[in-house]
């Protein structure tokens, strides 16, 4: 029998401050978008980058009719100019205290290692290295989304780009000394746009998951949030994943 899903609207109680400003990376769709909607009813100004930006003109126009704040940035993350540029104009909207590193190419896609390693970590270390130059004073938390896959062996250049990413936040937790913090969520197969397309394999990696399901973009957003907030003000450099214990059945 799975457990129901019930999704949390607000993370307010964890100590966030009114109107500090989030830059979450793939934030047009999936787990980008949740975690974008969820920071948004947490009280957080979100600035949402992604290439798509009509889903982002979207999701403004969402989060602006349930009262909350929420900016478009048109952002290729793999492209360090463009990256710069999204720095600058989020700056002029206020000093970006959170990241939400999560952008990435999907594990469908046709990349060799090397290109899957560069667009899918590389990407990240651009866009933080970036923020840090700039606001490394302001920088409060940054979470990065990784997969399940990262402590998996994968044929393709998916698990290895995961591992790096993971590898990659632990870097800026050790050397960083807490500003800002930097944490890991390794999702496991979630229900998002992106994923829709296999549906029969979600209801089979369903079935032999502990509570019985897949995970909802939600369930994802309310780590990647929490990481970021002052209820984790001791927690840096932790790779967690979120996935209904499906760790514990594979092999």
């Amino acid at each position: 029998m799975s457990v129901d899903h019930r999704p949390v609207l607000d993370l307010r109680g964890l100590g966030f401050e009114e109107g500090a400003v989030v830059v979450v990376t793939g934030a047009a769709s999936g787990i980008g978008r949740a975690t974008a909607t969820l920071a948004a009813r947490s009280g957080l100004a979100v600035v949402g980058w992604d290439l798509d930006a009509d889903r982002l003109a979207e999701l403004g126009d969402a989060i602006t009719a349930e009262g909350g704040t929420c900016t478009g940035q048109v952002c290729d993350v793999t492209d360090e100019r463009s990256v710069a540029d999204a720095w600058g104009a989020t700056a002029a909207i206020g000093v970006p205290r959170y990241l939400v590193n999560n952008a990435g190419p999907p594990n469908s896609a046709p990349l060799s290692y090397v290109d899957g390693l560069v667009q899918g970590a590389g990407s990240m270390a651009i866009v933080t290295e970036t923020w840090l130059e700039r606001h490394a004073e302001a920088a409060e938390a940054v979470t990065f989304t990784a997969s399940t896959g990262a402590l998996l062996g994968t044929q393709n250049w998916y698990g290895p780009s995961k591992a790096a990413i993971a590898g990659y936040a632990r870097s800026v937790a050790a050397r960083c000394g807490g500003r800002p913090r930097a944490n890991t969520v390794a999702p496991g197969f979630t229900n998002t746009p992106r994923t829709a397309p296999w549906a029969d394999l979600a209801t089979s990696i369903g079935q032999r998951n502990p509570m019985g399901r897949v995970g909802e973009a939600e369930e994802i957003a309310s780590v990647i949030c929490f990481l970021l907030s002052p209820a984790a003000s001791y927690v840096n450099g932790v790779l967690i994943p979120v996935d209904g214990g499906s760790l514990l059945t594979t092999g």
